[in-house]
């Protein structure tokens, strides 16, 4: 008996400090962007709706244009590539072609992701290990003045980015994302079709991701209604976004509609709050909204 115990105690001791070692900030991140392809994958197992709520602020945070609500639902188009479309608007405006195909639904409208490419951030340089708990393990992305001039635009605006990532420690998904716009490389041009009986635009449209965006990102699991873990999805179920207008900008599109903004408004800002209920295809999934905040 004490030969075995004194065995044993001595295994212990040789094996723990191999199994105490914790990865570097830099191995944790690669482990979250590996998570987050792997995720990725599983999508095909699920379909979501998404309700986005907009209002234009002033300087002092005041509420001085609401603009009508917007949902839309994640479709496959026939090349198998996801896209948004819209079910229904707050102010009673139909929804553009609702009966028809995904492919005709979906014409002109930007990837259904964040504004900013998440898996580019996921691969920053600049990457700190930040506290560390049973239940999550932090990450601080820094800004990286040395690439913020990189003639790709991802490069450029994960540059620009200062930023909070929590990961679940036992799959390491990022489940958690909080930051700010700290410089202009996320900016650039874009496009997109009106479908609403708008005159075409003729000034440039922006990207709203200007210098002083702010963002927060809350991912929940969804489970596979049979117990396959392997089918179990993660996905972006809140987010709220506060992105500054541009200097004498006159109007925003989203969801291929025009509204016009009222003059004369001090420091406008968006404010955008999104939240996302997911099914799997054959079954109604519950949200589970973790209340757990930084």
């Amino acid at each position: 008996m004490t030969t075995s115990l004194f065995a044993t105690v001595c295994l212990l001791l040789f094996v723990q400090p191999v199994a105490g070692q914790r990865l570097t900030a830099t191995e944790l991140l690669a482990k979250a962007r590996e998570a987050f392809a792997q995720n990725r994958e599983r999508q095909d197992h699920w379909n979501w709706t998404t309700t986005e709520e907009r209002a234009v602020v002033d300087r002092a945070g005041r509420t001085v244009q609401p603009l009508p609500s917007v949902t839309v639902e994640s479709v496959i188009r026939k090349d198998g590539r996801r896209c948004n479309a819209v079910l229904s608007w707050g102010d009673g405006v139909a929804p553009y072609k609702l009966n028809e195909d995904a492919d005709t639904r979906c014409a002109g409208q930007e990837p259904t992701d964040p504004p900013f490419r998440m898996d580019a951030l996921l691969q920053s340089a600049t990457v700190k290990l930040g506290p560390r708990s049973r239940s999550s393990i932090t990450l601080q992305i820094q800004p990286d003045k040395s690439r913020d001039r990189d003639p790709q635009h991802e490069v450029r605006c994960t540059a620009s980015i200062q930023a909070t990532l929590r990961l679940d420690p036992a799959t390491y998904f990022p489940t958690y994302l909080e930051g700010k716009v700290v410089d202009s490389g996320c900016e650039g041009d874009t496009t997109q079709e009106l479908h609403y009986g708008e005159d075409p635009i003729r000034a440039p449209l922006h990207r709203l991701l200007r210098k002083g965006t702010e963002f927060r990102l809350q991912y929940t699991l969804q489970v596979d209604r049979f117990g396959n873990q392997a089918n179990s999805y993660w996905i972006a179920s809140e987010q709220h976004w506060k992105r500054p207008f541009q200097p004498r900008a006159s109007g925003i599109v989203y969801s291929n509609r025009l509204f016009r903004l009222q003059p004369n408004i001090p420091g406008p800002t968006l404010v955008q709050d999104d939240r996302t209920s997911a099914r799997e295809f054959g079954a109604v999934a519950d949200i589970r909204v973790e209340t757990d905040k930084p």
